[in-house]
């Protein structure tokens, strides 16, 4: 999905979303594109459209590179353990 859509997209739903929501509803949104293998540049590139997608795209993005980390960082894999 381009950039353009996701714009498109997001504005139909934000304005019917309460103000006190939409923070939580970006997420989700981004949640799902993340789920549907929207690529990351593709995710960067709506930054500096709406700041509900600006956090949630950080927040996001953030954890994604979290797990990355976490799945290769080698902290608690038992290779080389000796059993005492």
């Amino acid at each position: 999905m381009d950039e353009g859509l996701i714009i498109e997209v997001w504005e139909i739903f934000r304005d019917r979303v309460p103000e006190k929501t939409r923070a939580a509803a970006a997420e989700q949104f981004i949640d799902f594109l993340v789920d549907k293998d929207t690529d990351t540049d593709v995710l960067e590139g709506l930054k500096g459209y709406d700041p509900h997608l600006d956090d949630a795209i950080d927040l996001v993005l953030g954890d994604e590179e979290e797990s990355d980390e976490d799945e290769d960082d080698g902290v608690g894999d038992d290779v080389g353990v000796v059993g005492l």
